[in-house]
């Protein structure tokens, strides 16, 4: 099959899914779990403020890790591009940051990327091994190694300043508390199930001073700390244990994991004073349900719909960023929330 043929298979399915998903969520009750905890629909509704990328737009190329800005705007990474991106408030591109490479200012391999309370932002190169500080206007800060335990790291949460919460390959374990060079493992959470090698990547967001969230991407939860003490463990809305893995003989003396295919149950994870937000990737309403939760004891509260399907999305006050990566050019869109967040 041609590479246009295929793409244009890939986006019907696309579109199919996607109106699937459209006409299940007109209907007056919400997917519940196999655990018969129905979502709650809120009442909250929103309007597009601006819409960044496009047909129009050739900038972006697969944009990921969407986090607020501050004011108004927001930072995000394109994976493929190895590039930081801050737009302003009304969508205006205030900087990029980063092009491919092994040299001073240059990244390899790069994909956690997050905003410290004070503005600046912070992006982990696993590729070159560094740990990069840009201020809030894009100038680049520090560039310094990254501690030695570490291997590969796909999400960091910038907490106090120099210290950081990721989630990776860290020393053998999955969860690591950075400061400076010293190097803390975390436990990982328990009580959700077993995660195979496939099945423990997840997101880590800051909440408040110097606590923070990790929440798997193929699995059932999330668990909180306190700097690297486990507080909770808590599982999502909708139900999905890991993946099981069966050893596959492939010949007479090879064997094979296999793994089915994982369910996404957490694209992404956002903290609003104590209200965990998580874009829902499962079997139903994948991409449209923001379902909210409780920080201090886990408690499920209700369920957001966006207006559009959405890969990835950032939560604030009044706002919500999404990213849109379904069709051939990917796109930023601003929503303001009518209602409270």
């Amino acid at each position: 099959m041609k590479a246009w043929a295929l793409a244009a298979t890939l986006c019907l399915g696309c579109a199919s899914e996607i109106a699937a998903q459209e006409r299940l969520l007109e209907a007056p009750a919400l997917f519940s779990s196999a655990d018969d905890m129905e979502r709650v629909r809120s009442s909250v509704e929103f309007d597009t403020l601006w819409v960044f990328g496009g047909p129009s737009d050739t900038l972006l190329a697969a944009p990921q890790l969407p986090r607020l800005d501050g004011a108004q705007g927001m930072v995000f990474f394109d994976v493929r591009n190895q590039a930081a991106y801050r737009l302003g408030g009304n969508g205006e591109l205030l900087w990029s940051w980063g092009r491919k490479g092994e040299g001073p200012g240059e990244l390899r391999s790069a994909r956690a990327l997050d905003v410290a309370a004070d503005g600046s932002v912070v992006i982990v190169d696993s590729g070159n091994r560094r740990v990069v500080r840009l201020s809030a206007d894009g100038q680049l800060l520090e560039e310094a190694r990254a501690p030695a335990r570490s291997s590969y790291v796909w999400s960091v949460a910038a907490l106090q300043v120099g210290r950081l919460a990721v989630a990776g390959q860290v020393g053998g374990s999955l969860l690591g508390l950075w400061d400076g060079d010293d190097v803390a493992a975390v436990e990982s959470p328990t009580g959700l199930g077993e995660a195979y090698a496939m099945t423990q990547q997840g997101t880590v967001v800051r909440w408040g001073d110097n606590g923070w969230v990790f929440g798997f991407l193929y699995g059932n939860g999330w668990a909180t700390f306190r700097g690297a003490q486990p507080l909770g463990v808590f599982p999502y809305v909708e139900h999905f244990d890991f993946p099981k893995a069966r050893q596959v003989r492939r010949g007479p003396r090879s064997r094979t994991r296999m793994i089915r295919r994982p369910t996404e149950t957490g694209r992404s994870l956002s903290v609003v004073g104590d209200t965990l937000f998580v874009l829902f990737g499962g079997e139903k309403v994948a991409g449209w349900a923001l379902d909210k939760f409780n920080l201090r004891n886990g408690a499920y509260l209700e369920t957001e719909v966006l207006p559009h399907f959405a890969n990835m999305a950032v939560v604030g006050e009044d706002r919500v960023f999404t990213i849109k990566v379904s069709g051939v050019y990917p796109s930023i869109v601003a929503l303001a929330r009518r209602g409270p967040a």
